[in-house]
């Protein structure tokens, strides 16, 4: 299995790019680098993620929050495909903002 999660600066946006499967046993290293960010806005890539464990939405959600708190913007950038079709079935995209891009 391929993993990678690690973050990047892009303007006024910390982008977190996840690449490979998010599931249980990769979920506490995504939680991890999300909290890393601690100020300004957040970006969560999931453009090369191939499968998204549902469980994870909870990571999201709880990241978007925080975020919003202390003043910042939080998007998850998920272009057509899979990952996208579940955050809209679990509305999940009514809470967060996905879009394909920054």
């Amino acid at each position: 299995m391929i993993f990678d999660v690690r973050t990047d600066r892009s303007d006024n946006w910390h982008v977190v790019r996840v690449v490979g499967d998010v599931d249980l046993a990769t979920m506490p290293a995504l939680k991890q680098q999300v909290d890393l960010v601690r100020e300004g806005d957040v970006a969560l890539d999931l453009g090369s993620v191939e499968l998204w464990d549902p469980v994870a939405f909870g990571i999201v959600v709880a990241a978007a929050l925080r975020v919003r708190r202390r003043g910042g913007r939080f998007v998850v950038l998920a272009g057509p495909g899979r990952v996208r079709e579940l955050f809209a079935e679990a509305q999940v995209d009514e809470i967060v903002e996905v879009r394909p891009s920054l």
